[in-house]
């Protein structure tokens, strides 16, 4: 393919669209009325349509104060995966605080924000609104077949994720689940398997809605079930805080130019040392796209894929990532009111556990009710809510020889503090299973039935309350 420019055409924005997915920063130069040059970084530039772009307003005092005195600037864009350079001259024709161009803007600077932890400095102040003159390509000092190899393109399996033969069968495998169970581990399996994302994510909402909880996941060589995100933290807990989808095609690079402007901030005083957030996933990852499950106008939680390639990720796959989204989370939501719905009562007398096992090395069982963290022989296994659940099971099977339980019980159980809305109970005993089989614990939750489980144990217990911190 002949690139944009070389044939003696004109370009189009439209042309050069991989230039605005943000993976290189741009560049932008004013000039003061004296003629004095100002060149300095952008976060992002937005294409608004055919003849106009957004540029994000953060820090640009002296760019400001150039535009007053001559509106008129000049941009340069990379194409990340030709190595192409665009020049665009432009004309300055206004500043918008508002509205959807400000908002979608806004949504990349948050995403860029997220990377280092910046969230409550690197904001946009506004969008200006710029109209597009002329774009030029800008030929390379050395010849073309000198240049770097370009980054592989992306495959066209990933590229047009959007099926209407996938989307179908995926709501056909939705609408046959049985349970809360069944559905999560479908849900990234058939983003794997329908959509060719092998690397996924599925996190749910807490029941104070603070932190989203990893309830599955894909192509990892750990499952990380239980992990947590504080809402409003990183790419994911910012998608979930603002609702709306965030994608990044270019992770190291971006980092690499958030650290330098965080380097910035503190060189000025404005910003104290903190902490590196950690992604979560591939260690590798080039491009992340997180997006919001969402349910009758409420957060239910996000999905996520990775790929280890740059702008893996486009438009597209955001929007057919947002109709699984929607999809997963309606039927989250019908699973948990039926799950209540055909709670039973108690569980069935006499069912008790069966006669003591040869003698063995019991195993420990360490407990911290201040936040419900559980320890197995020393090492970490869960906390919070599935934390406490299991804590009270354990403590029913050793005192009473109790070993099958209803999902009411476990609700109603006034130890586990759980809300009269929006408990999330079913969630968290699948969270609590999948942990517990990811450790191969000798302790098991086995369902038997709707709202029924039946808590395996091989072997005896030590059962341990700790002090008040946990260790």
């Amino acid at each position: 393919m002949t690139p944009p420019g070389l044939d003696g055409g004109r370009i189009r924005l439209d042309d050069i669209r991989g230039c605005f997915e943000g993976a290189v920063p741009a560049v932008i130069a004013t000039c003061a009325a004296d003629g004095t040059p100002n060149v300095t970084y952008l976060s992002r530039v937005q294409l608004v349509d055919g003849e106009r772009v957004a540029l994000s307003n953060q820090f640009f005092s002296k760019t400001a104060r150039n535009l007053a005195e001559n509106p008129s600037a000049s941009v340069l864009l990379v194409d990340p995966l030709t190595y192409d350079q665009y020049r665009l001259t432009m004309a300055y024709e206004r500043t918008e605080r508002r509205g959807a161009v400000f908002e979608r803007l806004r949504a990349d600077v948050d995403t860029l924000a997220a990377l280092e932890g910046m969230q409550d400095v690197f904001r946009l102040r506004a969008a200006d609104i710029y109209r597009v003159v002329d774009v030029e390509r800008v030929l390379a000092a050395v010849h073309r077949g000198d240049r770097p190899d370009p980054l592989p393109a992306v495959p066209a399996a990933i590229a047009s994720p959007v099926s209407a033969t996938a989307i179908a069968e995926l709501s056909g495998r939705i609408a046959r689940c049985a349970d809360l169970d069944t559905l999560v581990a479908l849900t990234v399996g058939s983003l794997d398997e329908l959509f060719g994302y092998e690397h996924s994510l599925l996190l749910l909402l807490d029941e104070e809605g603070r932190h989203l909880y990893t309830i599955a996941s894909r192509g990892y060589p750990d499952e990380g079930v239980g992990s947590e995100v504080a809402v409003g933290e990183g790419i994911i807990g910012m998608a979930a805080a603002r609702a709306r989808s965030l994608r990044i095609g270019n992770v190291r690079q971006m980092a690499k130019y958030s650290r330098s402007v965080r380097r910035s901030f503190e060189d000025r005083g404005e910003l104290g040392p903190g902490l590196e957030i950690p992604v979560p996933g591939l260690p590798d990852a080039e491009s992340r796209l997180a997006v919001p499950a969402m349910a009758f106008g409420n957060l239910v939680g996000v999905l996520v894929v990775e790929s280890r390639r740059q702008i893996a990720f486009t438009p597209d796959d955001e929007a057919a990532l947002s109709v699984v989204a929607a999809l997963v989370a309606n039927a989250v939501e019908l699973e948990r009111a039926r799950s209540r719905a055909a709670d039973p009562g108690a569980a069935p007398a006499g069912v008790l556990a069966a006669p003591a096992p040869a003698p063995s090395l019991a195993t420990h069982v360490r407990f911290f009710a201040v936040d419900g963290s559980t320890f197995l022989d020393g090492d970490y296994l869960i906390k919070g809510v599935a934390g406490r659940i299991l804590w009270s099971l354990l403590d029913q099977y050793q005192r009473d020889g109790r070993m099958a339980f209803t999902n009411r019980e476990v609700r109603l159980d006034p130890s586990l503090d759980l809300p009269a809305y929006r408990d999330n109970l079913e969630s968290r005993l699948i969270l609590l299973k999948r942990r517990l089989d990811e450790r191969e614990a000798p302790i098991r939750i086995e369902k038997c039935g709707r709202g029924r489980f039946r808590l395996l144990v091989d072997g005896a217990l030590r059962l341990e309350g700790a002090g008040p911190d946990p260790i």
